[in-house]
C-alpha cells in the first residue's frame, strides 16, 4: 500500500508540472492578443509612452476609424469565403462518397495521387494558377480567389470525407438501397448527416484557410473593393504608419473578430470531427 502511495503521489506531482507548464504556454500564447486588444484602446502618444499599462483614456474612436475603412472588405471577404467554403463541402462530400462506395478503375491510383497532392507546397501552383486566370478571362474578379481555393481545398475534404464514410456500416446503405434510394439520396439522407462533424472540421478549416489567405488574392485582385480583408489590412497599416497606431490595432481586432466567432459556435463539432477522423485512416 505504501509503495502504491508513493506511485501515486509522484503521479500527481508529474501531473501538476505538467498543468503548470501547460498553464504558462497558455497565458504566453495569450499576451500577444491582450496586448493587442489593449493597444487598440489607446492613442498614439499613449502607445509609446505607456506601452504596456492599460489605457488611461478609452479611444473608442480607433474602432469607428478602423471599422469605416475596413468594413467593406470585412462583407466582401465573408461572402468570398462562405461561397468557397461551400462549395469545398459539396466537392468534398461528392469526390468521398464516391472514392468510399464506388469501385471504378484506377480507384487506388487516383486516391494514391489525390493523396499526394498534399506533400506539394501550394506556393509551387501560383505560377501555374495565375497562368490560368489569366487564360480564362478571370483576373480582378472574385472568382479568382474562390476557384483555386476551391481546387486546393477540396483534396483535404475528400481525404477526410472518404474516410469517415468507409466508417460507416455498410447494412445501412444496403438496406437504404434495398429501399430504392438512390446515389443522391443515400448522400443526402444517410451519408451527409452521418458524417456532419467531419464536414464542420473540413468548414472550420478552410474558413481559417481561406480567411487567412494573403499571397493569392494580392496577385489577382486589383481594385480595392474586391480585395480581401488580409490585403486590405497591410495597405491599411502601411497608410497609417506611425501617427495612429491605435486605430491600426483596431483593425487588427476588427479582422480578428469573425473568426473568434466561428470558433467559439463550431469548437466542440470541430473537436468531435477530430476525433472522429482519427478513427480511420
Amino acid at each position: 500500500m505504501k509503495k502504491m502511495s508513493a506511485r501515486k503521489k509522484k503521479e500527481l506531482r508529474f501531473q501538476a508540472a505538467i498543468e503548470i507548464v501547460m498553464a504558462v504556454f497558455l497565458f504566453l500564447a495569450f499576451v500577444p492578443i491582450f496586448l493587442m486588444l489593449v493597444l487598440s484602446f489607446k492613442s498614439t502618444w499613449e502607445v509609446f509612452n505607456n506601452f504596456f499599462g492599460l489605457p488611461r483614456r478609452v479611444e473608442w474612436g480607433n474602432y469607428i476609424r478602423a471599422f469605416k475603412y475596413l468594413y467593406g472588405n470585412m462583407w466582401n471577404t465573408l461572402a468570398m469565403v462562405a461561397v468557397g467554403v461551400v462549395l469545398t463541402l459539396i466537392l468534398s462530400a461528392l469526390g468521398g462518397f464516391a472514392f468510399a462506395t464506388k469501385v471504378f478503375p484506377g480507384k487506388n491510383l487516383l486516391f494514391a495521387m489525390l493523396m499526394a497532392v498534399m506533400m506539394i507546397p501550394g506556393v509551387l501552383s501560383l505560377a501555374a494558377n495565375y497562368n490560368l486566370i489569366l487564360e480564362y478571362g478571370l483576373f480582378n474578379s472574385r472568382w479568382a480567389v474562390i476557384f483555386p481555393w476551391i481546387t486546393g481545398g477540396q483534396v483535404l475534404g475528400i481525404i477526410l470525407c472518404r474516410n469517415s464514410i468507409e466508417g460507416l456500416p455498410l447494412d445501412l446503405f444496403d438496406a437504404a438501397r434495398i429501399e430504392g434510394c438512390g446515389d443522391l439520396q443515400l448522400l443526402l439522407r444517410i451519408t451527409v448527416p452521418l458524417i456532419k462533424p467531419i464536414l464542420a472540421t473540413i468548414a472550420v478549416l478552410k474558413v481559417v484557410d481561406y480567411y487567412n489567405d494573403f499571397i493569392w488574392p494580392m496577385m489577382v485582385i486589383d481594385s480595392n473593393e474586391k480585395q480581401v480583408i488580409t490585403v486590405v489590412l497591410k495597405v491599411f497599416t502601411s497608410s497609417q504608419d506611425v501617427s495612429n497606431i491605435g486605430v491600426m490595432f483596431a483593425g487588427y481586432v476588427i479582422a480578428t473578430i469573425p473568426l473568434l466567432i466561428l470558433f467559439l459556435f463550431t469548437s466542440s463539432l470541430y473537436m468531435e470531427g477530430l476525433t472522429a477522423g482519427a478513427v480511420k485512416g
